[in-house]
């Protein structure tokens, strides 16, 4: 598992040390440049200067810089200069006494051209020269008897030096520039160290809070101590959302897991208490078949339960898949409300508002699931005169469709806990058929059929269940 401070850490001070590496390498280039110029610029000096005191007159060519004593760093020694003069790049003319035996190197220029070079002088220092070709000044004297003077002829010098002094300076310039960089990149190191931890403790922090959370903390709330950090702000967010959610999703596996339990123990003891019942009259015809009866409405009821908690179930692993068709809504509507009505003993009417041939295109068996529980819970829940209403609205290539009734006993506040599963607002109910699941079922159903499901309750108290995204078969 790789480190994001370790990774920071090396990822800034690579670059650093590239960056920096290829700064010194210019800045070393730029500057040794610029000493050698200073450098050669000290040589062609140098030998101007011998080229002003080379001059040509009637007696021949003179050279003032080679007389005994006039220029001493020509003599042999260690620290000796050399120069050697030619005429027409192949006469030799004269060269320094340094020189003894030795000559120094003669590539040819042009007329008014010079060069560098480095060499080995002859006494193995290393050096540099530089090599001029140039035509000598003429030097006529007045007063004299004037004579023909010498045709003036191309003269070419080469003066060389030890670079020691140079070289010196090159390596002091590169051990400056090196040892800058090596202490600007330690430093470096050590304050990238510093700051990529400090800039990383907010989400060192975070991480020790989240490690301590686990299934009996969910309560927990995630905080980031001082000046909020705009990076790590929404991470906390999310976390605390994920915690929320997390929550409220094991309170309802507890409270499911809870209420299932309550809702199947009624009737099983129901069941056991008809069993140990039925023993004790085992003689009586009518009263085991009232006994039987009662033991059906019990199974059916138990059914009931255990098959919306498979649907639901298998609505939540996504096992269930839409299979659409053509059907007649209005002849659908009427069979389901037929259904509804005749499990109960109420005489209330479906005051129905939909267009006869109106045809959608959806799963028949689960919209008529939804529709049974929305007829139900009406018939159940409004009072005992009150009618059902029920109308579609086409909304483009779709319906919406609302189910009305009087609802005396809801609130408001009701509203956002009508689709929590076994969520009903009088537990006085709990002897009834209803298990507090049908609009849990109607939510993941139309999830599934890709509708949309809206409660409302108006200033009234008329309760409205609105399915939008029907779709409707246009002919």
């Amino acid at each position: 598992m790789k480190s994001i401070r370790s990774r920071l850490n090396l990822t800034i001070i690579s670059t650093l040390v590239l960056v920096l590496s290829l700064t010194a390498v210019f800045l070393y280039f730029r500057i040794s440049q610029h000493v050698v110029s200073v450098y050669d610029n000290s040589l062609h000096d140098k030998a101007q200067a011998l080229i002003s005191l080379t001059e040509l007159d009637e007696e021949g060519l003179e050279f003032d810089f080679a007389e005994e004593g006039v220029m001493n760093e020509f003599e042999p020694g260690e620290l000796a200069h050399y120069y050697q003069l030619w005429e027409l790049g192949t006469n030799l003319l004269i060269k320094s006494p340094s020189l003894l035996e030795a000559d120094l190197p003669l590539a040819g220029i042009a007329l008014g051209h010079y060069r560098f070079q480095d060499l080995i002088l002859p006494d193995g220092r290393a050096g540099r020269l530089i090599e001029i070709n140039f035509m000598p000044r003429v030097e006529m004297d007045d007063e004299e008897e004037i004579v023909e003077t010498p045709q003036p002829r191309a003269i070419t010098m080469v003066y060389a030096r030890e670079r020691k002094s140079l070289d010196e300076t090159l390596f002091a310039i590169g051990m400056t520039i090196f040892s800058i960089v090596v202490a600007v990149l330690l430093v470096t190191a050590l304050l990238v160290w510093h700051l990529v931890g400090r800039g990383l403790l907010p989400l060192s922090i975070l991480a020790r809070q989240v490690s301590k959370i686990d299934e009996s903390s969910l309560s927990a709330r995630l905080s980031q101590p001082g000046e909020q950090s705009l990076e790590i702000a929404p991470i906390i967010d999310q976390l605390n959302h994920l915690l929320e959610r997390l929550q409220s999703a094991f309170e309802r596996e507890k409270r499911f897991s809870s209420n299932v339990a309550h809702e199947l123990r009624t009737p099983l003891s129901e069941l056991k208490t008809l069993s140990e019942v039925g023993q004790m009259m085992p003689e009586d015809r009518e009263q085991l078949i009232a006994f039987f009866k009662d033991v059906g409405e019990i199974s059916n009821q138990m059914e009931k339960v255990v098959i919306t908690l498979l649907e639901l179930a298998r609505s939540d692993a996504g096992l269930l898949r839409s299979d659409p068709e053509e059907i007649n809504l209005s002849s659908l509507c009427d069979s389901i409300w037929q259904m509804a009505k005749n499990d109960h003993v109420f005489d209330k009417q479906l005051i129905k508002q939909i267009p006869e041939g109106l045809i959608i295109s959806t799963d028949r068996e689960k919209f008529s699931m939804i529709l049974n529980n929305i007829f139900v819970n009406a018939i159940s829940y409004s009072p005992q005169e009150a009618n059902i209403e029920l109308s579609v609205e086409i909304a483009g290539d779709s319906l919406i469709l609302r189910v009305k009734n009087m609802a005396t006993d809801l609130r408001p506040e009701d509203i956002v806990h009508m689709k929590d599963r076994f969520w009903r607002k009088n537990k006085s109910q709990e002897g009834t058929s209803h298990s507090g699941l049908g609009l849990t079922l109607v939510y993941a159903l139309a999830r599934i059929l890709k509708f949309d499901i809206s409660l409302d309750l108006d200033n009234q108290r008329i309760f409205v269940i609105t399915i939008s995204g029907v779709p409707l078969v246009l002919r």
